[in-house]
Order: C-alpha cells, then structure tokens, then sequence
C-alpha cells in the first residue's frame, strides 16, 4: 500500500469516521472548546496538508479547483495563525447540538454539529466541507477506497 494510502486512512479517514460517530451521541458541550473542536481542528489541518506533504500539491492550486477545499484551507490557516493578511479568509468554528422539534414542542437529539463561520462563505458544515475536501483530495492524490462517508443524523 503506497504511504499516502496509509496516510490518508490513518490521518483522514479514521479522524472523521470517529468524529462522525462522536457528533451523534447526545452530549452538551461547551461551544468554544472542547474534544470535538481539538479532533475537527487536526483533521483540518491533515486535509490541507496531506496533497503537499505527500505529493508537492500546493494547497494554492487545489484551493482553486474545489470551494471545499478552499474553506478547509483558510480554516487551516485560521486555527493556526489567527488574523490572515486577507481577512476575507479568516474563520473560526463552534459546535453547538441540533434539536428536532414536534408541534407538541417535544424536542429530539438530532446530533452535535461543527459549524465554520467563514467571512466570504458565511455558515458552513465541518463535517460535510471535511467530507467533500477528504473525497477531492483523495481523487487528487489517486487514492481509490470503497470509503463512503454518510454523516450520521439520529434520525
């Protein structure tokens, strides 16, 4: 198996396989800071740069070729320096738990879920912007996997 191969599985896949189930128990957390925030922040920054760790991709030109990745990218450059010289690339990103509500005002766990504030972007979904980035670089990086990523929804 070739190393990025490897490195994709243990530094990509598994992180947000786990992430994903961990967003689906019924937790209260703190928004700001907290286990998910610290796994979806290293998961972040191994999408930005696993193309150029293992392939010599800059992240410049595949954050031109996918808006998903390109979000990942800022969100990398974000945790990791705070202001950016381009403001419109600065984000940050909270967790927060999702509720179903009934008519008779019952209220139902859905699942926690990370969200990207992004200044151009505006609200995104970390889970699913991580998915779509994981899935492009994968292609980019020629990594062929049965991998089918399903965000997981108590539903």
């Amino acid at each position: 198996m070739k190393d990025e191969v490897i490195k994709f599985i243990s530094e990509v896949v598994k992180p947000w396989e786990t992430l994903n189930r961990q967003l689906s128990a019924p937790f209260s957390m703190n928004p700001a800071i907290n286990d998910f925030i610290t796994t979806a922040s290293a998961l972040t920054l191994a999408i930005k740069h696993l193309p150029e760790a293992t392939l010599k991709i800059k992240p410049e030109i595949l954050a031109q070729e996918s808006q998903s990745y390109e979000i990942i990218s800022d969100l990398a450059d974000s945790l990791k320096h705070g202001k950016l010289r381009n403001p419109d690339r600065e984000c940050k990103i909270t967790v927060s738990s999702i509720f179903e509500r009934n008519q008779d005002a019952k209220v139902r766990f859905l699942r926690n879920g990370i969200s990207i504030f992004h200044k151009t972007h505006k609200k995104i979904d970390f889970m699913e912007c991580a998915m779509e980035s994981a899935i492009f670089i994968a292609t980019k990086l020629d990594i062929r996997s049965d991998w089918k990523p399903k965000i997981f929804n108590n539903c």
